[in-house]
């Protein structure tokens, strides 16, 4: 049965930007720095594109969204982010950004929730403007780029923002960005840098070692998002929980919990560019409808086909409204 048109349709993973971020990730561009973050800005995010349009226009934005009856768009700020950046220029940029975001939603507070950026080149500044972004501006939990200068969260000198994000009661989601420099080499042909290959595996390396360094015994409560049906993740649950097994015997694993047992308390993932029935039954069936929410990937991927795939999803309604909108409404604070 297809889904209620009035039924509230909340996107989770929706990418905006700001002329000044635009402009500062253009300027990367110009340089001989041979990163593969900046192969697609350099082809499709020059002022006046359809990327740049769609990251930038808020007035076409919820053009399309009244269109295609999609209620919220939970916005971040577009990869890569602050994240290229040097730190001062990262805080600064997370600020601005923050206050700009800000802006947009308090002039379509029914329309528009958000996603605060931070800088994690520097994590003492970074928990300073992410309890700002909370308890001033009000937004909805935050926005991490993958990797940053090649490291993960599960390096120590991170984890004060995971303790902020576990106080704030704010989940933090990680995004996919181009492999970084311990990977690139192997994902710079064929197109694998981006979601062809090279952003899942980003994801899943990361989100996988901050699973496994045991640092979810520490912060039980942290909430982290995924977005892509779980940057393959679910798919391959019950081997890595029983190689951990022998993995653990020969003591190379810190963590005492299963990979497994620390998804299902600690992770949700979004439906982000991956519009396919099958793999949506599967993480119903091994995750829960309560661990997953729906997502455009606007406009890295247009809305039409998003929303008429989920609305005529072969799932039951119960589980549809939990997708559309219940759970991210509960994981992001949005108000119903």
């Amino acid at each position: 049965m297809a889904a209620d048109k009035k039924m509230r349709r909340i996107a989770t993973e929706e990418a905006w930007s700001m002329p000044e971020h635009m402009a500062a990730i253009l300027a990367l561009t110009k340089s001989t720095w041979d990163d593969l973050d900046l192969r697609l800005p350099r082809r499709s995010a020059v002022p006046n594109s359809p990327l740049y349009n769609g990251l930038t226009d808020d007035k076409r934005r919820l053009e399309i969204m009244d269109a295609d009856d999609v209620s919220v768009h939970l916005l971040s700020l577009t990869s890569p982010g602050v994240q290229m950046f040097d730190a001062d220029t990262a805080v600064g940029m997370a600020t601005l950004a923050n206050d700009r975001m800000a802006e947009t939603i308090a002039k379509h507070p029914t329309r528009f929730a958000g996603l605060a950026s931070f800088a994690p080149q520097d994590p003492k500044r970074a928990v300073i403007e992410m309890e700002r972004a909370i308890n001033k501006l009000k937004l909805n939990g935050f926005i991490l780029n993958s990797h940053t200068n090649g490291e993960y969260l599960d390096n120590p000198k991170y984890w004060p923002i995971l303790e902020a994000a576990e106080a704030l009661d704010r989940a933090i989601y990680i995004h996919p960005r181009c492999p970084s420099k311990h990977m690139a080499a192997l994902y710079g042909d064929y197109g694998m840098y981006t979601a062809l290959w090279g952003f899942q595996a980003e994801v899943s390396v990361h989100c996988m070692r901050m699973i496994l360094c045991g640092l979810f015994e520490r912060f039980p409560k942290l909430k982290i998002v995924i977005g892509h049906m779980g940057e393959s993740i679910p798919y391959n649950m019950w081997r890595n929980d029983y190689i951990y097994g022998l993995h653990k015997e020969w003591g190379d694993v810190p963590g005492n919990l299963k990979p497994g047992e620390v998804f299902a308390r600690n992770f949700w993932i979004t439906t982000s560019g991956v519009e396919h029935t099958p793999a949506l039954k599967y993480c119903i069936e091994v995750l829960g409808a309560d661990r997953i929410m729906w997502a455009i990937d606007y406009p890295y991927q247009v809305s039409p086909p998003s929303v008429k795939w989920m609305n005529e999803a072969e799932i039951s309604e119960a589980d549809r409204h939990k997708i559309f909108h219940g759970n991210a409404e509960k994981i992001f604070h949005i108000a119903g």
